[in-house]
């Protein structure tokens, strides 16, 4: 009782909002392992200072709240998503809930191999040795079991409550209204051409269209695609507070951000990711998250017609043996 426990926490210094969904799942189940202890937060997006190394060393356990924060070669503390560097060894024991790998980028290069070890030479020092790590896909699994890292694939920690009753309970009827979003990092022509014939689908199949804005730039892409009709979409406030008073109304969500999809699915509505990377490709491979991909965006159309339940496939007793760790 009243141990402490720390937490990397991937929403502190970020704008974006679903590093703020996958923490607030975090939070939500490790309060339920460790009801009666306290928590401290740390950032993972900022290098770590001397009183959260202090604080890191006396606690009971310390967590890596989600995210695709992992990759096999070092950058630099500047373009690293975890910033953590050769000189933090001090940090240590640290263990995933629900990570994940950036990408499916390769780093073959002679010039990369320095790199990579580094980043080895980290992961092996602060992530734990003694307990078993909980991986958003098998992909992330299979990625840290090179490195000699062993973890198991509890898919992300957002989706742990989504039981089967709670899946049950979704529409199959598409609703009048859908919430969509955009995503402000992936703007190549190909993604913009894939957000604008996106938004025209919803605009023509929807009474309704709202766009959660989840960054700033989403604002300024919005209005660079020319999208026709683009007056009768709403934005949403970049908040969860607004995000979640969206979804508790009758809507669907068919976006681009994997979170705001997998809360839409949290408050029990119909729910389509649009994929633009590893992430929502992966979990959905294991979990049968629905997802389509951007190069195939009028699958959309689909989707919205069809009257079908969505059935996921979490992975609940993975999830059970990772909890039983800590009991």
């Amino acid at each position: 009782m009243y141990k402490t426990i720390m937490m990397f926490d991937t929403s502190i210094v970020s704008e974006n909002l679903g590093d703020f969904i996958i923490m607030d799942s975090v939070k939500r189940q490790l309060r339920t392992l460790f009801p009666d202890s306290f928590f401290v937060s740390t950032a993972t997006h900022d290098t770590i200072g001397k009183a959260a190394k202090v604080w890191q060393k006396n606690a009971e356990f310390s967590f890596i709240g989600g995210t695709n924060l992992l990759t096999d070669r070092y950058r630099g503390l500047k373009r690293a998503q975890w910033k953590l560097g050769l000189c933090d060894t001090s940090v240590k024991g640290a263990i995933g809930i629900g990570v994940g790998w950036t990408s499916y980028e390769d780093f073959n290069r002679i010039r990369d191999f320095p790199m990579k070890l580094a980043q080895k030479i980290i992961y092996k020092n602060v992530l734990s040795s003694k307990y078993l790590h909980s991986v958003r896909d098998s992909y992330t699994q299979s990625k840290l079991k090179r490195m000699g890292i062993e973890s198991i694939n509890t898919s992300c920690v957002t989706m742990w409550d989504l039981t089967p009753d709670l899946i049950d309970k979704i529409p199959t009827k598409k609703a009048d209204t859908v919430v969509t979003t955009i995503t402000n990092y992936r703007k190549s022509p190909n993604y913009l051409m894939a957000y604008k014939k996106l938004i025209e689908i919803l605009l023509d199949n929807y009474d309704k269209v709202k766009l959660w804005i989840q960054a700033s730039e989403d604002i300024e892409i919005f209005n660079s695609l020319e999208v026709k009709g683009a007056s009768r979409v709403e934005f949403i406030s970049p908040s969860l507070k607004a995000y979640d008073d969206a979804l508790s109304n009758s809507v669907d969500y068919i976006g681009t951000r994997l979170h705001a999809g997998i809360r839409a699915l949290q408050h029990g509505r119909r729910a389509l990711i649009i994929e633009l990377d590893n992430r929502a490709r992966e979990i959905a491979r294991d979990t049968n998250l629905p997802t389509v991909d951007y190069r195939n965006v009028d699958d959309v159309v689909k989707f919205i017609v069809d009257e079908k339940k969505i059935k996921l496939d979490i992975p609940f007793d993975q999830i059970k043996r990772w909890k039983e760790q800590f009991k």
